[in-house]
């Protein structure tokens, strides 16, 4: 009976010890990166179900550190969904995975979404980039790099970069991007 309590407390025992702490660097902050850094090329949005010409993107998607989950953001909702998924990325039946922390009266949809190797999923949204652990429950959310909409949220090594309008702004992190 023990180790079965063990079994089943260690899951949840292992998320909970995943605080933004764990990868933040003391002393490191937003920084803006100088000179004419090129924006990463991102999918047309008319080629994504549901989006129009001319209009923002509707949602977002990142890969788990596995690659056994897709989540998605946007989907008019202030939540990401989890959708299991093959090796050929085909989803399976998604499910609310995490709710996101909004401005009153503001949708939550972030822009952009990222995964570090440790299952840890990255929402870009305008009150900072909130962090997920690998069983949705929040980590913490880091201050948002500038004012505005971002655009663009991607690990460059252990290097996590953001986009807001025409800049880039990079932040070093106690992790790398999920493989």
């Amino acid at each position: 009976m023990a180790a079965a309590l063990a079994l089943a407390a260690s899951s949840p025992a292992f998320a909970q010890d995943m605080p933004l702490s764990q990868i933040l660097i003391d002393g490191e902050g937003w920084k803006k990166v100088a000179g004419k850094p090129e924006k990463p090329k991102k999918a047309d949005p008319t080629e994504l179900p549901g989006n129009k010409p001319g209009e923002p993107p509707l949602f977002s998607t990142v890969r788990s550190a596995s690659g056994g989950t897709i989540y998605v953001s946007g989907l008019d909702t202030n939540y990401l969904w989890a959708y299991p998924a093959n090796a050929k990325g085909v989803a399976g039946i998604g499910a609310r995975y995490c709710p996101l922390r909004t401005r009153p009266g503001e949708p939550g949809a972030p822009c952009s979404l990222t995964a570090d190797k440790g299952g840890r999923i990255y929402a870009a949204t305008e009150i900072g980039v909130q962090v997920f652990d690998p069983d949705g429950r929040l980590c913490g959310v880091m201050t948002p790099a500038a004012e505005g909409k971002p655009e663009n949220l991607a690990f460059e090594g252990d290097t996590l970069t953001l986009w807001i309008g025409d800049t880039k702004y990079a932040r070093k992190l106690n992790t790398t991007g999920a493989k």
